[in-house]
């Protein structure tokens, strides 16, 4: 068996970090079968953090894009979101502004950013302008036979450093709840319990949101 690094603060919400190298080995597919988010790479420190992440949905690619891409179902999986607006949206390019409040003592953060898509596989995206000092990162879509893979890399640093903790608790629950939430809108969770326990995980309310799916049959 391959060696597997877990870290404790990760493995407690439910997460596997692995080795970038073992990405698409059998034991991975066994944990994303499982509905579990796996982990690659995760760092943080007071000026931000970034992690890969990837998930597994029982969905076509398309659904889990539609929910990335729209400013009404971001209000369920992006955590203090007040405000989503797009403000340039040309064939594969988008300009997104968003407002995200978590209180105190993580300041609020307005920005724009830049999503360059290309459907249904890829969606890059980068901070245009804003009170972060870096954000950056992408989502990959792959068809495999057990579903579609959803791969997420993220690297954000707030203008203002952040406590240590504060930072650590975003990527070791806040980043694997909103996969888990974006697969749970997406209808890609499989059994009827699995998509409740995703969708439970959703940092926003999900009450009465338009374009939310059953769970897949």
């Amino acid at each position: 068996m391959k060696k597997i690094l877990i870290c404790t603060a990760l493995l407690l919400t439910g997460v596997s970090v692995l080795s970038a190298a073992d990405a698409t080995d059998p034991e991975t597919i066994d944990m994303l079968l499982a509905g579990e988010v796996v982990a690659f790479d995760t760092t943080s420190d007071e000026s931000g953090g970034s992690a890969h992440m990837q998930i597994l949905a029982q969905a076509p690619p398309q659904a889990v894009w539609n929910v990335i891409i729209s400013c009404e179902l971001a209000f369920a999986f992006v955590d203090g979101l007040t405000h989503c607006e797009v403000l340039e949206e040309t064939g594969d390019r988008a300009l997104v502004h968003q407002v995200v409040k978590r209180g105190w003592p993580i300041p609020t953060q307005d920005f724009t950013f830049e999503s360059l898509r290309q459907p249904y596989s890829e969606i890059v995206f980068r901070l245009v302008e804003g009170n972060l000092k870096a954000m950056e990162g992408y989502w990959r879509f792959t068809i495999r036979p057990e579903g579609t893979l959803v791969d997420y890399q993220v690297r954000v640093q707030p203008g203002i450093p952040a406590p240590r903790f504060i930072v650590r608790r975003n990527i070791s629950k806040g980043m694997p709840d909103l996969l888990a939430c974006v697969r749970g809108l997406a209808g890609g969770s499989g059994e009827e319990s699995r998509t409740q326990a995703d969708l439970d995980r959703c940092p926003g309310s999900t009450e009465d949101l338009p374009g939310l799916r059953p769970a897949s049959q």
